[in-house]
């Protein structure tokens, strides 16, 4: 962690990324290369009670054989429904799962279809299903707990209160509820903001450099956290200029989708049609994190090692064999 520019640019990472843009999707234009380019770019863009009511009970034996009848029937009723919520909830981390993983194993494929100007799926599918695994799993594990964190947030602060309501803890005043929400409120906000910049990291440098030197996730974050503390502030303005990126994304989406009466916005179509933004927006990062350091540049063999791609490269070959 030697080389350092004194200044950190963002609108020059910017140009550069754009001009290879145009290199490689029009000089020369190519219809089937930007549909498979544009499925890889999609690939990797994947990822993302009632009430009740007062009792009129008054101790005769009718009255006691409806309670019966009703709390059976609420049981039954809950049971049923906790049930129900069960298999979807499972139904639904299990759609998260496969979504993180086709995503995590995309990342990669666009990346290594960007840097080597070509598009090609099922090899690149291949050689980093180690890379991609291990993304997952860090993914997956990460999905977990910002879940855990925030549904804690979430419901910790209603426990008091509806002791409360029931009458079991006369002596709670509404201000140390209100104080108690406010809390976890702020610790759920905080959460998911570290989240959000969690995420941008993870697609714009730590996917480049598990692709780079051939690590894992877990060893990729212990390589970028250094420049972190190093030069937190410029971390932090890059997920602000991001963020700027991403409205005039959203803007330009809109007219593109009216302009062409909402084709635009269909699953890989759109990917397609606005793959310039979504290739010029991968080179942006990769430029960006050179910055910091000449090795980080994807684009150039690493000196005195070999380069990451070709160790995945030889590693997938060899997998292909042992498979035959």
């Amino acid at each position: 962690m030697e080389p350092m520019t004194n200044t950190i640019a963002y609108w020059a990472p910017l140009e550069r990324a754009f001009e290879r843009m145009k290199r490689q999707l029009f000089e020369p234009f190519d219809f089937m290369k930007w549909l498979v380019l544009g499925f890889a770019a999609w690939l990797a863009g994947l990822g993302s009670g009632p009430g009740g009511g007062g009792s009129n009970f008054s101790g005769n034996p009718t009255d006691i054989g409806d309670a019966i009848g009703d709390a059976a029937s609420s049981a039954v009723h809950s049971v049923l429904a906790i049930s129900v919520a069960a298999f979807v909830g499972l139904a639904v981390l299990l759609l998260v799962a496969v979504v993180l993983w086709l995503s995590s194993r995309g990342k990669f494929i666009f990346l290594d279809n960007v840097v080597h100007n070509q598009a090609e799926i099922v090899a690149p599918w291949k050689r980093f299903r180690k890379l991609g695994d291990s993304l997952f799993l860090w993914r997956l594990a990460f999905v977990v707990v910002v879940i855990v964190v925030v549904v804690a947030g979430v419901l910790l602060p209603a426990i008091p209160a509806a002791l409360m309501s029931g009458g079991s803890l006369q002596d709670l005043s509404l201000f140390a509820i209100s104080t108690w929400g406010v809390f976890f409120g702020l610790i759920v906000a905080a959460v998911v903001l570290m989240s959000l910049y969690v995420s941008l990291f993870l697609d714009s440098f730590i996917v480049p450099i598990m692709y780079r030197f051939n690590l894992t996730a877990v060893e990729a974050w212990r390589h970028l956290v250094p420049w972190l503390r190093a030069r937190p502030g410029h971390f932090t303005l890059y997920g602000l200029f991001v963020l700027l990126l991403t409205i005039v994304y959203g803007i330009l989406s809109v007219l593109v989708c009216l302009l062409t009466c909402c084709i635009a916005a269909l699953p890989y179509i759109g990917t397609v049609i606005l793959l310039p933004i979504w290739v010029a927006y991968r080179c942006f990062s990769l430029e960006w994190l050179t910055q910091f350091d000449p090795e980080f540049d994807v684009f150039a063999p690493l000196p005195g090692r070999a380069l990451a791609a070709e160790t995945v490269i030889e590693e997938g070959a060899e997998a292909e064999i042992s498979d035959e």
